[in-house]
């Protein structure tokens, strides 16, 4: 069987709205999770999620946490399809992993045949985003294409993991060109927010990664999500919501969301998970 075969050998719907829950290892570490979801301004729902092993502490510990957040383009027709199939093909690469392998390769490899696979789908007519983590043991690895967004707070400071992949970032390189450099000049321009890569896209060459474990340290939290919360929220109120325990930190995220009232909101996913010192969860 081929990568895609095995990739996409499966169809079900992965989008759900979990109950936060609390992941604790029979050794090492706990982790405590939380998740929130909304449709904002839309009519429907683009954005889906899946998190791996939240009810098995024994797989927790044998294969790590997996986590995943897809925002299926709402300019391109099926979003949510297409947000949809890359969750569940993501959650069968993870299934796949090979601990004795490179995992960041098998990641890359894994994510290009995904992306493969929904441009064969949809024959080019849907994308979507996606933003991964594996956490086994202290080891984190990351990956992400498009413009969602993962986060991690260590101490006092929020520092954005991934480069997004839009056309801001390639104007900003530009600007080093320029006399005299305006970063403004690249942000008021009318491509700035386009993506500049997407799974779904036709021969997709853009992914960004951990290319080594990230050692995570006892009371770092990770945010996973859509630009409905990462191109809304300023770094201070994503604080905020990651020094509260999981389930909290969720609720202040759509409180904080829906107090900016914009009305073109986009649909808005994140998941949060916090890296505990022991099993208790105690922070």
């Amino acid at each position: 069987m081929g990568l895609l075969d095995h990739l996409f050998g499966r169809g079900r719907r992965v989008t759900e709205d979990n109950a936060t829950v609390e992941l604790t290892a029979p050794k090492g570490p706990a982790l405590r999770v939380g998740n929130v979801q909304g449709l904002g301004a839309r009519e429907r729902q683009e954005d889906s999620f899946a998190i791996l092993n939240a009810a098995d502490p024994e797989a927790l510990e044998r294969q790590g946490l997996f986590a995943v957040v897809c925002d299926g383009m709402g300019g391109m027709a099926d979003g949510n399809d297409a947000s949809e199939a890359a969750v569940e093909a993501m959650v069968q690469l993870f299934r796949s992993l090979l601990e004795e392998g490179d995992v960041p390769r098998q990641l890359r490899e894994g994510v290009l045949a995904v992306s493969d696979g929904i441009f064969q789908r949809f024959q080019g007519r849907s994308g979507t985003t996606a933003v991964a983590v594996r956490i086994l043991g202290q080891e984190l690895h990351w990956l992400s294409v498009g413009d969602s967004a993962i986060f991690l707070k260590r101490g006092e400071c929020v520092f954005q993991l991934n480069r997004e992949h839009t056309c801001l970032n390639d104007l900003y390189l530009q600007e080093l060109h320029r006399e005299p450099i305006q970063k403004e000049r690249a942000e008021r321009d009318e491509n700035a927010r386009r993506l500049t890569a997407f799974v779904g896209m036709d021969r997709l060459d853009r992914v960004d990664q951990s290319l080594r474990p990230w050692r995570l340290k006892p009371g770092d939290v990770i945010l996973l999500c859509s630009d409905g919360i990462s191109g809304v929220l300023t770094a201070p109120e994503l604080k905020e919501a990651m020094s509260l325990p999981p389930d909290e930190g969720c609720h202040l995220l759509e409180t904080m969301v829906g107090e900016k009232a914009l009305p073109a909101q986009d649909n808005y996913t994140g998941v949060l998970i916090a890296y505990q010192s022991d099993k208790t969860g105690e922070r």
